[in-house]
């Protein structure tokens, strides 16, 4: 960055003062490349610039270059930073402000931008006066006698303040100010097509014709984006507790927002329900609202620190006695909405109860993924631990039917609310997990993973999504409980049938645990005749020390199999191969496995009787492999097998004893 030199404001007033009608483009190209020096440049630029503007305006080609430099910097990124800098050692006044706008020639939306833009200023006065100018500029926009102008004026503000990078993130700011200065009869025609849904909805057709035509795509647009920022259910917050001190209060409050739409009602509980404790008092912003509206309405209330829940249901059920609760319920996906905690789901709950004798409609809170998964998980988070008589998954239409599952083994429900035993919960739940919510649902299973984790298991096989992540969970979590259970043998010939993947995904992950598990899969696979299929599919590592085990019960014949396997896939089953007799060499290779086998360990002892007839078939299938390598990794592996056990040089096999001499 190049450095300002400190003549820099003596230079741009000499420019100024230099200025004539020949050097005009010369003078504002020079004045720009001022500005270009970062920060610094457009600080000082528009500093001098607005020093100048208060002392000589007699030069005819002046005001023009100084509104020019003005509109130059208002189109920055940085220009609320550069205006209240500029100013900084300037006396703000509303009066100062409306005089420097008329010098600029400053438009209405422009007016406004510099005032919303001051209402960062550092300074407490400047932020006071900037938004009382803003408030005055709005109050004689809205006092325009035909409606029509004064539409097409916020608009064009909208799309001002939106179009401007700097600006942009007061739209806000401004659309709450044009709410509150709003008279009660002029609301429901000013704020229609930029507030709310609520507000758009209930006039349409009376103002179509005035509306017809007078909007573009683009105005649409960032319509559409603000609608969804804003809504009744702010302004509430922003009320506070007051809004619900009676029924007067809470009609007089939301009667000009009528009709009270489904989405209107839900964001009022959303917001509700996120803030049931903790506002500050609004008692200000209170009769403020109140006076603009022209509520009758009390504004001396007592100190509140909560919501009249009956007030705000009684008021509700008034003011819209045909209104659909499971629409409202439905349309609990918005911005904004978030369940903090159990009184906050209590709430929800409550209000349903108190309006609707329909069960709980579940499709909405599972049927799909929110646009607000946060949301969504905040809601299922709590929905998933209240007791029945608060919330209940009992009613859902795909429910686990784990007693026939089981063979009448009765396993737990899990939790009186029947949440796990519902499918389409656990569907969205995995559904999540793989749009990067894993560590929030993992924290919601950890009560049925301790309390009935064969339950979860089950439920688990029914769910299919893209990458499985939270059904391989569960299962490398649960799956060892169930080998080990021979009251678990029904529920593994269930998996398979069901979901076969998941149950290999399951032989895999125990067996990766407790490598010694693997005699408890094959007595299992034996006992349910699917040992044939399951050596079929499982991956390679897995299914040779089955394979191997298998062969000491003579359920097998060992050397046919790997024959068989090698002819099919070659190289890769040959590798896995060799990687397991390294494993089960005396001080073999610790290189492959990160978790070798202990030389003591009674399942080596028994796989190791085995590699006679492994060393046997991979020696005589050598002319099937492709690589050059493992042919030679072979051959230094034959060698140290002969060494280590000279029976193996007399062709005797240790694997010929009899079966008797297997151990499960």
């Amino acid at each position: 960055m190049i450095e300002l030199s400190s003549t820099v404001p003596s230079q741009i007033r000499f420019l100024l003062h230099s200025l004539n009608e020949a050097n005009v483009d010369s003078v504002f190209r020079d004045l720009c490349q001022f500005m270009e020096y970062e920060l610094e440049g457009s600080i000082l630029t528009l500093q001098t610039c607005l020093d100048y503007l208060k002392t000589d305006l007699k030069n005819m080609q002046l005001e023009p270059v100084l509104v020019s430099v003005f509109k130059f910097v208002l189109d920055k990124p940085n220009f609320a930073t550069v205006f209240c800098q500029s100013l900084k050692s300037t006396e703000i006044t509303e009066d100062f402000l409306e005089k420097l706008s008329n010098l600029l020639k400053l438009s209405v939306a422009e007016k406004i931008g510099t005032g919303l833009a001051l209402s960062e200023s550092e300074n407490a006065d400047t932020r006071m006066f900037a938004k009382k100018f803003c408030l005055t500029q709005i109050e004689e926009l809205c006092a325009n006698p035909v409606p029509m102008n004064s539409v097409e004026q916020i608009q064009n503000i909208v799309m001002f303040l939106q179009r401007s990078e700097g600006l942009s993130k007061h739209v806000d700011n401004f659309m709450q100010m044009l709410s509150l200065m709003q008279l009660k009869d002029v609301v429901p025609f000013v704020l229609t097509p930029l507030v709310s849904d609520e507000l758009r909805e209930a006039n349409f057709l009376r103002n179509m014709d005035l509306f017809h035509g007078s909007t573009d795509s683009e105005f649409d647009a960032i319509l559409a984006e603000m609608e969804e920022e804003m809504s009744l259910g702010d302004i509430v917050k922003e009320l506070g507790y007051g809004c619900t001190f009676d029924a007067l209060h809470c009609k007089e409050i939301l009667s000009p927002f009528l009709p009270l739409t489904e989405v209107t009602i839900s964001k009022i509980l959303g917001t509700i329900a996120r803030n049931l404790t903790g506002l500050e008092d609004n008692q200000n912003t209170f009769s403020t609202f109140g006076s603009a509206l022209g509520c009758n309405i009390t504004t001396d209330l007592p100190q509140l620190s909560s919501w009249d829940i009956d007030v705000l249901v009684k008021t509700i059920k008034q003011l819209a006695p045909c209104t659909n609760w499971i629409q409202v319920i439905e349309n609990l996906d918005h911005e904004g909405f978030y369940t903090p905690n159990e009184e906050a789901f209590s709430f929800l709950m409550s209000v349903y109860r108190q309006t609707c004798q329909d069960p709980f409609p579940l499709h909405a809170i599972y049927g799909s993924l929110w646009k607000n998964t946060e949301g969504q998980l905040s809601f299922l988070k709590h929905a998933v631990l209240a007791p029945p008589e608060v919330f209940t998954f009992a009613h859902s239409g795909r429910q686990l039917n784990y007693i026939d599952a089981l063979h009448g083994h009765k396993l737990q429900v899990g939790h009186a609310n029947h949440a796990w035993v519902c499918l389409d919960l656990l569907d969205i739940l995995c559904q999540l997990a793989e749009r990067g919510h894993a560590s929030s649902v993992r924290s919601m299973l950890e009560y049925p993973l301790k309390h009935c984790p064969e339950l979860l298991l089950l439920g688990m096989s029914h769910i299919n999504t893209a990458y499985s992540l939270l059904q391989h969970e569960v299962s490398f979590m649960a799956f060892p409980l169930l080998v080990k259970s021979v009251a678990g043998r029904g529920m593994m010939l269930y998996l398979w049938h069901l979901n076969p993947n998941l149950l290999l995904r399951g032989f895999v992950d125990a067996h990766n645990v407790e490598p010694n598990i693997m005699t408890e899969i094959l007595d299992a696979c034996q006992e349910l005749k699917i040992l044939s299929s399951v050596l079929d599919m499982i991956p390679f590592p897995s299914g040779i020390r089955l394979a191997a085990l298998a062969s000491r019960k003579e359920l097998i014949d060992l050397e046919k199999w790997l024959g068989n396997n090698l002819i099919t896939y070659k190289d890769s089953f040959f590798e896995e191969c060799l990687k397991f007799l390294k494993e089960i060499q005396p001080g073999g290779s610790q290189e492959i496995s990160a978790k070798p086998f202990h030389p003591q360990s009674n399942i080596v002892t028994l796989y190791s009787e085995t590699s006679s007839s492994f060393l046997k078939v991979l020696k005589a299938q050598t002319s099937l492999v492709i690589s050059t390598r493992l042919s030679e990794e072979m051959e230094r592996l034959h060698v140290t097998a002969m060494d280590s056990n000279p029976s193996l040089q007399n062709g005797s096999s240790a694997d010929s004893s009899t079966p008797d001499g297997f151990s499960g």
